[in-house]
């Protein structure tokens, strides 16, 4: 493969990885946040109102576009989502934040 081809298999890996976490994160808060009369979770927007968090930073997050999210507005949602904040789970979370910020300005080096 070329080096321009290899550049762009890293960075569709990469959109994947950040599609499937967004994934993983809006399962998890249909999850837990639900209607208590029916089997049906919280919108979106419903869920925001409920938790005083930003409709705009949710769908960021949900949708893939994580890091163009500050780490602590994704903090605070995970935190939400998860009822923790403890500093073990935050300090992971921003490893693999970092690290997947890190990966353009290396595609941008190579």
């Amino acid at each position: 493969m070329a080096k321009g081809n290899d550049k762009k298999v890293v960075k569709h890996t990469c959109g994947l990885l950040l599609t499937t976490i967004g994934n993983l994160l809006e399962s998890h808060r249909e999850r837990r946040f639900h209607y208590k009369t029916k089997a049906a979770p919280f919108s979106r927007e419903e869920f925001c109102k409920r938790t005083g968090l930003e409709p705009g930073t949710v769908a960021h997050i949900e949708t893939g576009r994580l890091l163009s999210v500050g780490f602590p507005q994704l903090r605070r949602y995970l935190a939400t989502i998860y009822a923790r904040d403890d500093a073990r789970f935050a300090d992971s979370v921003k490893k693999v934040y970092d690290g997947l910020r890190e990966i353009k300005d290396v595609l941008k080096r190579l």
